[in-house]
């Protein structure tokens, strides 16, 4: 006949100060997170429509119907950046 024992730990209390130094520390990540994320170079949106269609006409050839859909979504980016 095998036995089993299985224990069950006792509750510990966090230590005081436990969520303020977790919260610290979170904050200081984000921050340093942050500081080093790259960053995307901020272009205006007429070039980065031109973009998309210059895009769009090399695929026009090899696949006229995802070529449809980027002129079609320079469209879209321009019109919003129009409404704004």
């Amino acid at each position: 006949m095998n036995t089993v024992t299985i224990h069950v730990p006792a509750k510990v209390q966090a230590p005081r100060g436990a969520e303020w130094a977790a919260q610290a520390a979170t904050a200081l990540s984000r921050m340093i997170a942050r500081w080093i994320a790259p960053r995307a170079p901020v272009s205006a949106p007429m070039v980065e429509a031109a973009r998309v269609r210059a895009l769009a006409r090399a695929y026009l050839n090899s696949d006229p119907g995802f070529a449809a859909d980027l002129f079609a979504a320079a469209d879209r980016h321009e019109s919003t950046v129009d409404a704004r």
